[in-house]
Order: C-alpha cells, then structure tokens, then sequence
C-alpha cells in the first residue's frame, strides 16, 4: 500500500497509519533521489524517524546532515525544522511517531 503524494514534492508519499488520542504514525515513501522540502510538526512533544528501508541523509535546521541508513532510529526535537533527500538506489520506507500536545 502506498500513501499519497505529497503536493509539490516528486516521488514523495505519505500516509497516517495509526492515530491515538496522546500520539500518531506515519508512513512515507520516498523515491531514489527524492527530496523532502523542509518542513515541521509544530503541533507535536516528540518525533522519532525511522527508517525502514533504504538510505537518506537527514538535516535537521542548525545541525549538520546525518547519513541514516536501514534500521537505524532518529529521535528529533520536537518541532524541529528538518528535510532529507534519498540518496540510495531503492524506495525510502519511513515510519515517523510523533507525540501530540495536549488539547
């Protein structure tokens, strides 16, 4: 199953796979070459990216890129402005969990 694509983004797709009342899942695609415009989750207390398949580099606002490979696990600060591109030869599978604020 795929996700939708994201607008404006070229080989980009994403789903919500799970949705709880304190936390939420996504699934993302990403094409070899791909690049995902930076972008936040403003509305959010935590976010951890992990990367299923594939390879990506990773850029957080005001840290230097990092190269995340298959199976390995980002926690990101909450909020934070971040982008990546798929710098390998297959699809970038993603699942992203992300704390939600409190109403």
């Amino acid at each position: 199953e795929k996700g939708v694509p994201v607008k404006g983004e070229p080989g980009i797709s994403s789903m919500r796979v799970l949705d709880r009342p304190d936390y939420f899942v996504l699934r993302d695609w990403a094409e070899p070459g791909a690049v995902r415009r930076m972008h936040n989750h403003p509305n959010t207390t935590y976010h951890v990216f992990t990367l299923v398949t594939g390879q990506l580099r990773l850029t957080v606002e005001g840290k230097e890129p990092i190269d995340v490979k298959q199976g390995d696990v980002v926690d990101l600060p909450a909020g934070a402005n971040h982008t990546f591109v798929n710098t390998g030869t297959v699809t970038a599978t993603i699942v992203e969990v992300f704390g939600k604020k409190a109403n």
